[in-house]
């Protein structure tokens, strides 16, 4: 089984782009499998309805979220029209959408869980660590795919040796830099942060004059997203159809040429 992950998708041009190549990258890496964190797609805050049916319709079997999961209102009442998104299980409300979803694939049963981590990050309900320990005994399938959203490397890394052995991968999101320590540990992928699909040219998506405006000179500012192309980073995870158990991780990023 080959399971594709693209990270963070940020704003238009992260979701255009994404959008654009997901059925090329699918035929070339040849995966089988496809999940997408939108959680950055609209406006670089937050998803609605109809990106997620864009994003799905490109080829995304799941779509995750994180610290961003409600910041657009409309998609807590739209939940029932997004059968595949996935909110983090640790953040309130507790009660809008579903903290993992299990697809079928290949005859495999694949569930996909979605954890907020704690430093650094807003109020989660619990610790990463407890609140996947309370949804795997409701887990019914062959592997396992956790992405694990938040700032933290060290949190990260040991969330993953934790659950090494009873999950399938852990991929990091949230930052937006895609992190050079892909690896198998006891069977199970990992990625510290596989890093955005957004706009190359900006500060982690957002329009960098906008940044260095608010924070070197202290100017009111919005949230706004850069323009121009975006590069795509992700990673394909390869699993042994026997024992269901990651045997390669590889990183992959798509850069816009610099002429673009």
């Amino acid at each position: 089984m080959k399971i594709l992950f693209l990270g963070d998708v940020v704003a238009k041009s992260g979701r255009e782009a994404v959008i654009r190549n997901l059925s090329n990258m699918k035929a070339e890496t040849g995966a089988d499998f496809v999940i997408v964190n939108g959680e950055n797609a609209a406006h670089g805050k937050g998803i609605t309805a109809s990106i997620y049916s864009r994003l799905t319709s490109a080829g995304a079997d799941v779509v995750t979220l994180g610290n961003h999961a409600f910041s657009k209102k409309e998609i807590i009442e739209n939940m029932d029209l997004c059968p595949r998104l996935v909110r983090p299980a640790n953040i309130e409300p507790a009660d809008a959408g579903t903290p993992f979803v299990v697809a079928e694939c290949g005859g495999k049963r694949i569930a996909v869980v979605s954890i907020m981590c704690e430093a650094f990050m807003m109020p989660v309900t619990m610790p990463p660590y407890e609140a996947m320990s309370r949804l795997l005994p409701e887990i019914d399938a062959d592997l396992i795919i956790v992405d694990l959203h938040g700032e933290s490397t060290g949190e990260k890394m040991m969330f993953a040796r934790v659950f090494a052995d009873r999950v399938t991968a852990v991929i990091g999101t949230h930052t937006h830099v895609q992190t050079a320590d892909e690896q198998i540990i006891d069977g199970c992928a990992f990625i510290t942060d596989v890093g955005m699909c957004g706009p190359f040219n900006s500060v982690l998506g957002r329009d960098a004059d906008e940044v260095i405006s608010r924070y070197v000179y202290k100017k009111p500012s919005r949230y706004t997203p850069a323009a121009g192309p975006s590069l795509i980073c992700g990673c394909l995870i390869e699993t042994d159809e026997k024992t269901n158990r990651a045997i390669r991780i590889v990183r992959m990023q798509k850069r816009p040429r610099q002429s673009d």
